[in-house]
């Protein structure tokens, strides 16, 4: 059996193994990264087909292909009415990651386990 502080150093060690950094400029130099690959180069991404899509054109169904979203927010990878395509491809990759960021945001507002919640899981009532 585990007394009193055994059971805290426990629960001490399991919430600390969530902690991914606390270092602000690490996670500032990270997203700085990821913006300069999504915005900077993915106009360089390849042209080729994808999977799918090659497999489509080598039996030659590709262009029976039938639009299954009549409304796409970015079709093709590239933002509509800007000029230029390593603009329009670069915005399409900067938007997809401040997407990414914010349905990160809320699932770890809700789902991040922050601060004890009376029985030491790390998760509110709600969630359990």
């Amino acid at each position: 059996m585990l007394n009193d502080k055994e059971t805290n150093a426990a629960g001490a060690e399991s919430a600390s193994s969530y902690v991914i950094t606390v270092n602000k400029t690490k996670w500032i130099i990270m997203l700085a990264s990821t913006f300069a690959v999504a915005g900077l180069l993915s106009p360089w991404a390849s042209s080729s087909p994808d999977g799918l899509e090659r497999v489509a054109e080598d039996h030659g169904f590709l262009d029976s292909a039938k639009t299954v979203f009549n409304w796409a927010p970015i079709p093709d990878y590239e933002v509509a009415g800007l000029s230029g395509n390593a603009l329009k491809v670069g915005s399409a990759g900067v938007i997809g990651v401040l997407v990414m960021l914010a349905a990160l945001w809320v699932i770890s507002r809700n789902y991040g386990g922050r601060g004890n919640h009376g029985d030491g899981s790390g998760m509110p009532a709600a969630h359990k």
